[in-house]
């Protein structure tokens, strides 16, 4: 462990030989700085936040029991070695009051020096040891794990602090991200840990859980859970959606302390797909159980649409599915009966196609992914894995060298829309899927991501027109769905190897 170490001698010859002689003694001891005298050692101290200070007593202008002194009235906990040239009575009694380290006579022992030194940083290295006993983030790990901070030392610890009360009320708020949990958690925590200061209503310490691919934010000295709420849903969503792209699912509920944490935290976990109800971008406030949504009516219409459709082969599938699944999210239907619904649903479109001779997912497979439409939180989830299913029934998925129904889709989307500057995301929505079920599926299929694929496009469509016509590389560009022909003229030659206007003078 590093210690930063500051150094306030107005000797130049002690000042520098400390300097120079610190990081020999051992490559862990720093020198952050050093100054000449009290009043620039203060500030030097102010601005590097050193763990020890090495200091003279007499110095010019401020001396060295003066500057810890105002160090210790404005806070500042660092550990002070003091040196001397005198072994007067009243100040090793005033250095003691000060919580000074050690009292070394000048001239300064290297073995006195390098004991005082090490014993130091073991004390600081016990300190650090035992604080993070008790840090905010440590007790709402272990209360997430229902073993509640019981040692009254520590709790009294939390609350002098860092104001926590262990039983007092608690917020806890999640965002659920998913699969994209990866890719914006560590964005999420940034986001969350300055929220509390920035409104003075509560201090937030954020936990990322992996397994459930969320990060959760313990909201602690809170008093008013109104205006919580209030400025949650008015700063904390809108926000946290703009980071994520509207990938994250919200909720709110409250607690009595530690203790509760860990169940509180399982309600609420248990009720976010409530957003399959209230839909993309609100606060789900688990209090609020009663705007659960409508109870659900099986649509037994459809079913039969797509039973008939399973059995005349006429391609009909994937309509009878979207069919079902805009009737399931457009209803605003109970959460827990609108996913048994698709649950039923899923079940009878396996069943049906098995009778009919189509080749249907395992059992194995089956299972897991009805059980993910149980555990669904979003409609995103659930309309991909109905994806795959109509891209197993129709498309042909299992066909070695043949392309699926999905990605031949989104090939035809390509060629429509490719001048227009449509992208990956755009493609997925119009086919009903995610932007990376459709990209997996794209590179898996053909060989080539959805970037590389779009721009092949382009690159046929430029070489086309350059052989064709008589139009310009501007009209070109704008025609191929690039906004500046320079930068089309630079792709076109990484890729072809030179310059539009030379392949068309070649091909001409």
């Amino acid at each position: 462990m590093d210690m930063k170490i500051v150094i306030v001698e107005d000797e130049a010859a002690i000042r520098k030989g400390l300097a120079g002689l610190l990081p020999k003694i051992s490559p862990d001891y720093e020198v952050a700085g050093t100054a000449a005298d009290g009043r620039e050692g203060l500030e030097l101290i102010r601005r590097e936040h050193p763990a020890l200070v090495i200091l003279d007593i007499r110095m010019p202008g401020m001396d060295g029991m003066t500057m810890l002194r105002v160090l210790r009235s404005e806070g500042n906990p660092c550990r002070a070695v003091v040196l001397s040239a005198y072994s007067d009575f009243e100040y090793a009694k005033t250095a003691i009051d000060l919580g000074v380290e050690s009292y070394l006579l000048k001239p300064v022992k290297v073995r006195e020096l390098e004991d005082v030194l090490r014993l130091t940083q073991a004390r600081i290295r016990q300190e650090e040891e035992e604080k993070s006993r008790y840090t905010p983030e440590r007790a709402f790990l272990s209360a997430l794990t229902g073993e509640v901070e019981a040692d009254p030392y520590v709790r009294k610890r939390l609350k002098e602090e860092y104001g926590l009360l262990p039983d007092g009320l608690t917020g806890i708020f999640v965002v659920w991200l998913g699969k994209k949990y990866g890719a914006y958690k560590d964005t999420v925590r940034g986001a969350l840990e300055p929220l509390g200061e920035s409104c003075g209503l509560f201090s937030v310490c954020a936990l990322g859980r992996e397994k459930r691919q969320l990060v959760l934010a313990a909201l602690y000295k809170a008093a008013d859970q109104e205006k919580i709420r209030e400025y949650l849903e008015k700063t904390a969503v809108p926000m946290i959606s703009g980071l994520t792209r509207g990938k994250a699912v919200m909720g709110l509920t409250w607690c009595a302390g530690l203790a509760g944490f860990h169940e509180a935290a399982v309600r609420l976990c248990g009720a976010l797909d409530r957003s399959l109800a209230e839909g993309p971008g609100r606060l789900i406030v688990y209090e609020e159980r009663e705007q659960e949504g409508h109870p659900f009516k099986y649509p037994l219409d459809i079913e039969t649409r797509t039973k008939q459709a399973l059995h005349q082969s006429s391609g009909g599938l994937g309509r009878c599915i979207r069919s079902f699944l805009s009737y399931c999210e457009e209803g605003r239907f109970q959460p827990r009966q609108v996913k048994e619904g698709c649950f039923r649903y899923f079940n009878m479109v396996c069943h049906t196609a098995g009778e009919c001779g189509r080749t249907v997912p395992g059992a194995a497979e089956m299972s897991r992914q009805m059980e993910e439409i149980l555990e669904a939180v979003t409609w995103e989830q659930i309309r991909e894995i109905f994806a795959g299913l109509a891209d197993t029934l129709e498309g042909g998925e299992d066909s070695e060298g043949e392309e699926s129904l999905l990605v031949r889709k989104a090939r035809r989307l390509i060629l429509e829309y490719y001048s227009q500057g449509i992208t990956l995301e755009e493609i997925a929505s119009k086919l009903g899927v995610s932007g990376e079920y459709l990209s997996t599926r794209l590179k898996k299929e053909t060989g080539s991501t959805f970037t590389e694929i779009i721009k092949a496009v382009r690159m046929d469509k430029i070489k086309e027109l350059l052989v064709s016509t008589n139009m310009k590389l501007t009209q070109i560009a704008d025609a191929a769905g690039y906004t500046d022909p320079k930068y089309m003229s630079r792709i076109f030659r990484e890729e072809e190897g030179m310059l539009p206007l030379e392949y068309r003078k070649i091909h001409l």
